[in-house]
């Protein structure tokens, strides 16, 4: 039986491949029936020229090789072909990509079902760690396919938006009225700027969009918003530094004067007692809040190791004193 595209993209463990997701997550069993979807993704031409890092490609494929030889499967000699090659080319020169198909609205065309991101191989580069994409921003990717009658028509201002992942998916998908990402380091909006011309290139963006330097901690920066606030505020994973408290709730205060800024963000709990400080400079500001827990699986694409709190600050937010 002739496979299609869309066969292959409907397959958890190519979704989970094309992200780089951690091996640990993956489950490498009755693996015979994904290798030949496993094959056609390496040779395409868009993961050529987008590839994912040479290094997990290599580790993934010891993973398939194993799991098949522990099983009593017989190796293909195309697989084990492409694993030799790359184990002997390998680079750790980049840019390397992640590819993530967040939804099932799929087509038989690779490039039009998957948003294309490029990232840094490490957690901190050029000062800042939003170069590559966390958990928390995978998870608001997610939440907005799955709750786009939210942001339809509303002008959203992302904060901290790191390599773009949730703001070109909710423009492309979600039909926004207006988007802005923000983030206040140069080298991530031009790694931003970068993937939304690549993602351009086979989406339509349904919305205005704009990309913003922001600093939280310039007041004159905010002023940009005094004849128009945002409907809605998104962010995600912005509460690892608790040095930036202070500066982020002022901010988020300010977006809640007009008392018609709904604020949302996403955060995971890696520390405890991080969170319970932010939560309590959230109360410092006088800043009224609710928050839930992400349901578990809630995607194959997300990684869950923690978990992943919504904290939504609503209209009508600031209390009196």
């Amino acid at each position: 039986m002739d496979i299609t595209m869309v066969d292959c993209l409907n397959s958890n463990m190519v979704r989970q491949f094309m992200c780089a997701t951690q091996l640990a997550a993956i489950n490498f069993k009755n693996i015979l029936k994904e290798v030949n979807f496993i094959l056609m993704i390496l040779s395409h031409p868009m993961l050529q020229k987008y590839p994912l890092k040479t290094l997990y490609i290599s580790r993934f494929l010891k993973a398939i090789i194993s799991q098949m030889e522990n099983s009593g499967d017989e190796l293909c000699d195309e697989l084990y072909l492409k694993y030799v090659q790359l184990i002997q080319n390998e680079s750790n020169e980049g840019p390397f990509y992640k590819h993530y198909i967040l939804d099932n609205n799929i087509s038989n065309k690779l490039t039009e079902s998957v948003i294309t991101i490029q990232e840094s191989t490490s957690i901190v580069s050029q000062g800042t760690t939003g170069l590559c994409t966390w958990q928390a921003g995978i998870a608001l990717s997610c939440w907005c396919l799955k709750n786009q009658d939210i942001l339809k028509g509303k002008f959203i201002l992302e904060l901290g938006c790191g390599t773009g992942l949730s703001g070109i998916s909710a423009c492309i998908n979600c039909s926004p009225s207006e988007y802005w990402f923000t983030d206040c380091h140069s080298a991530v909006l031009n790694t931003l700027q970068h993937n939304i011309q690549i993602n351009a290139t086979h989406h339509k963006f349904n919305c205005k969009f704009d990309v913003v330097k922001l600093s939280w901690n310039d007041i004159e920066d905010l002023k940009m918003f005094e004849e128009k606030k945002p409907d809605l505020v998104l962010a995600a994973d912005v509460i690892f530094d608790d040095t930036m408290f202070e500066p982020l709730c002022s901010s988020l205060r300010y977006f809640t004067t007009n008392n018609t800024t709904e604020i949302i963000l996403f955060c995971t709990l890696r520390n405890s007692e991080t969170y319970i400080k932010f939560l309590a400079t959230l109360k410092k500001y006088d800043l009224q809040f609710t928050q839930s827990v992400l349901p578990e699986n809630y995607s194959i694409v997300l990684q869950q190791d923690c978990p992943i709190y919504i904290i939504n600050v609503k209209q009508n937010a600031v209390m009196s004193k």
